[in-house]
């Protein structure tokens, strides 16, 4: 359990991140940034969340006067409804041209609620379906409504000797086999995109004068694919060499047209004591401004649907001579 706690902490800080910010276009504006995210770890956790950005603008904070009175309504396919205030309310004074006002909002539900940091906020169960989820968002008496739903689940297997690996530990002695659902996919990052990050920075280039299209891609469905090992006492953990997972892996670029699985992993590729964690992500992001509809004008919104396997797996030592020989003998057959 401590080992899920670990990995809990490390993924909270990857899932709360919110989509790519864009920026406002005009004073006097709405935009509403939607992440449909299920999350299933070592298949022992399944987390369903839903969550909403919302970033208002206007020529003065003044201009924001009940704004932390929005709610968030969400509507199951069985007729629930539940109502959310925001967790988080910030406004930011007038800049250049506009002050801007952000709020979040989260619904979450965790089967097993490995996280203490963000507990489940809704009733079990709730998110028991795909969908469809009606969000209806009211803020400053603007009603902003809208429908999404989770996507398909990835499949992501983890297997030693032809059995799926058991306690949420490996052999160190034997090889490990990783199988995907789908099979083969991409385009596949083994890092997460990152507009600041100079390797993404080349890779875009790389992607535009191969295209001969200079305009920003929006790729779609994309994958991340990585395999990490660490110490499983909570230090840092190591990327495996990309060209191990990655079919047709380019030093320094962090994107590929596809790959493939299954993949065999040789024991000498990690020890006794360390973590393996291995992560696979689809990122579905539906086109721009399609997902809400509201009567105001100054509108504008974006939809990214996530489903995200992770296994963290801790590589324990085989037994020694000593311990073989206070195992009880095994059963005689023969008769």
């Amino acid at each position: 359990m401590r080992f899920i706690r670990l990995l809990a902490a490390t993924l909270l800080a990857a899932f709360a991140l919110p989509l790519l910010a864009q920026a406002v276009p005009e004073a006097h504006h709405v935009r509403v940034e939607c992440t449909v995210l299920r999350l299933n770890i070592n298949d022992y956790s399944l987390r369903h969340q839903i969550r909403l950005q919302v970033t208002l603008s206007a020529p003065t904070q003044d201009d924001f006067s009940g704004v932390d009175l929005a709610l968030l309504s969400i509507t199951n396919p069985a007729g629930a409804t539940l109502t959310l205030p925001p967790r988080d309310v910030r406004i930011q004074p007038r800049q250049f041209k506009a002050a801007h006002a952000n709020l979040v909002f989260k619904a979450i539900e965790d089967s097993q609620a490995p996280f203490p940091q963000e507990p489940s906020n809704v009733p079990a169960g709730f998110f028991s379906t795909t969908g469809p989820y009606t969000l209806d968002l009211t803020v400053r008496g603007e009603l902003y409504s809208g429908q999404v739903s989770f996507g398909e689940p990835l499949g992501l297997t983890i297997t030693q000797d032809g059995q799926p690996v058991s306690r949420f530990c490996l052999a160190a002695e034997k090889p490990l086999v990783v199988t995907t659902s789908p099979a083969g996919f991409g385009p596949v990052y083994y890092k997460r995109q990152d507009m600041t990050n100079f390797f993404f920075q080349l890779a875009s280039m790389e992607q535009a004068l191969a295209s001969k299209d200079y305009h920003p891609q929006l790729e779609s469905p994309r994958y991340l694919f990585q395999v990490r090992i660490g110490d499983a006492d909570g230090g840092p953990a190591q990327l495996l060499d990309p060209a191990r997972y990655i079919d047709g892996y380019q030093p320094f670029l962090i994107r590929s047209e596809q790959t493939s699985t299954p993949l065999a992993f040789q024991p000498e590729e990690y020890e006794a004591g360390q973590a393996v964690i291995i992560d696979f992500t689809r990122y579905d992001t539906l086109p721009a401004d399609t997902v809400f509809v509201t009567a105001s004008e100054h509108f504008s919104c974006q939809t990214e649907i996530q489903d995200r396997v992770v296994y963290a797996l801790h590589v324990e030592a085989p037994p020694t001579e000593a311990e073989l020989g206070q195992l009880p003998p095994a059963a005689d057959d023969s008769e």
